[in-house]
């Protein structure tokens, strides 16, 4: 099952992210944003592929994104 990942760079890696990308779809990811601002990676894989993931040279962790955060309605009550 696809689920939506997170993926940190460590710094050293910073300076050639655009391998480091490459290595994460090779190893099963579908990237979707590269955010270098803040080291971070998010995209979606196969849970299976996450110890192929977290094997990249460069990847400091790999984890599955919680839910998004959504704000309620103007006409909602208070939560």
């Amino acid at each position: 099952m696809t689920v939506p990942v997170l993926v940190t760079v460590g710094d050293d890696a910073l300076g050639r992210l655009t391998a480091v990308v490459a290595a994460l779809e090779s190893a099963g990811m579908r990237v979707d944003r590269v955010l270098p601002e803040i080291a971070t990676i998010t995209g979606a894989a196969d849970q299976g592929a996450f110890a192929a993931l977290r094997a990249v040279s460069g990847v400091d962790g790999v984890e599955r994104a919680g839910p998004g955060f959504a704000v309620p309605h103007p006409g909602k009550g208070v939560q």
